[in-house]
C-alpha cells in the first residue's frame, strides 16, 4: 500500500487533540486573559488565527466576556472545534482563514496567534507579510498577541516528542521529532494508519512533515521594527516577566505604532 504525503494539519487533524492531550488549555487561555487584562482591559472582540482545533478559544468563551472569532487555514481542524463548540452550545464564530491572506470586513480589540504558528512561517518577507495582513483588522487600540519558540526551546524537548499511540477511532500515528541547529529547522514527521475497526487492517497511509523555523528574540524583534506595528511587551514562557535570549517559549504583544 502506497503512503500519501499530505498537506499539513489534514491527516493530522482526527489525531491532533490525542498529541495534544498534555498541553493545559485552559492555563493557555487564563494567559492570554491576563495578558488582555494588563494592556487591554476594556477589549471583548477577539481574532484567533490559526486556531486548531478551537480549545483556547473555548475557555476564552467560558470567560463570559469576549465575542470570538476562531479561524484556523485547515477545513479538517476548523470541522472539529465547530462540532464540539456546538455540542457545548458555545457562541463562536468560525471561518476558514490564511493568515497570510487575512480577507476579513471587521476590526477586532484581540488579534491572537498561539502554539508556535508564527514558526512555521519560515521567510522573513512571509512574517513581514503575516504583519501586514493582522494590521488590516487591528485598530488604534488594538493588540496583537502571538508565541514562537526558541533554539532552547527545540534543543530541550525535540527527542521528548517522540511518540506513538491509537486514538478511540482506529487511527495510528508515530511522531519523529529533530532539530537541526545549523539551520535552525525543527521538523516533526508523523506517519499515520487508518485502520479498519477490528484494527487489523491498515485502510490508507499517509505521511505529514511539520517543518519550522526556530527564531530568536532578537530575530522576532528586528521584523517587529521593519513593520508598522510597535513592540508593547515580550514575555517569558507562561508569566508576566520579560523574556530573555534564554526564554524557550516567548509571546509577543504588539501595537499599531
Amino acid at each position: 500500500m502506497s503512503q500519501k504525503t499530505a498537506r499539513i494539519y489534514t491527516s493530522l487533524a482526527p489525531i491532533y487533540n490525542e498529541i495534544m492531550k498534555d498541553v493545559d488549555y485552559e492555563d493557555w487561555a487564563d494567559f492570554i486573559d491576563a495578558i488582555i487584562q494588563e494592556h487591554r482591559p476594556e477589549a471583548v472582540s477577539v481574532l484567533e488565527l490559526a486556531c486548531g482545533t478551537g480549545d483556547v478559544a473555548m475557555f476564552l468563551e467560558e470567560l463570559e466576556c469576549y465575542d470570538i472569532t476562531a479561524t484556523d487555514y485547515s477545513s479538517q481542524m476548523l470541522e472539529i472545534g465547530r462540532s464540539i463548540a456546538d455540542f457545548r452550545k458555545m457562541g463562536i464564530t468560525w471561518k476558514e482563514v490564511d493568515f497570510l491572506n487575512i480577507d476579513l470586513d471587521q476590526q477586532y480589540d484581540i488579534v491572537l496567534s498561539l502554539f508556535d504558528s508564527v514558526n512555521y512561517i519560515l521567510k522573513d518577507e512571509d512574517v513581514l507579510r503575516l504583519f501586514e495582513n493582522v494590521e488590516k483588522v487591528m485598530h488604534e487600540n488594538s493588540l496583537f498577541i502571538f508565541d514562537f519558540t526558541t533554539p532552547a526551546h527545540s534543543e530541550y524537548v525535540a527527542s521528548l516528542l517522540n511518540d506513538e499511540g491509537i486514538t478511540p477511532d482506529n487511527i495510528r500515528f508515530e511522531r519523529r521529532s529533530f532539530y537541526i541547529p545549523t539551520e535552525k529547522i525543527h521538523v516533526n514527521e508523523f506517519d499515520i494508519e487508518f485502520l479498519d475497526k477490528d484494527k487489523q487492517t491498515v485502510l490508507k497511509r499517509e505521511r505529514e512533515v511539520h517543518r519550522q523555523r526556530i527564531f530568536e528574540l532578537d530575530e522576532i524583534k528586528n521584523l517587529v521594527d521593519r513593520s508598522n506595528l510597535e513592540l508593547v511587551a515580550a514575555y517569558d514562557d507562561f508569566d508576566l516577566v520579560d523574556a530573555t535570549k534564554k526564554s524557550e517559549r516567548i509571546t509577543m504583544v504588539l501595537k499599531c505604532s
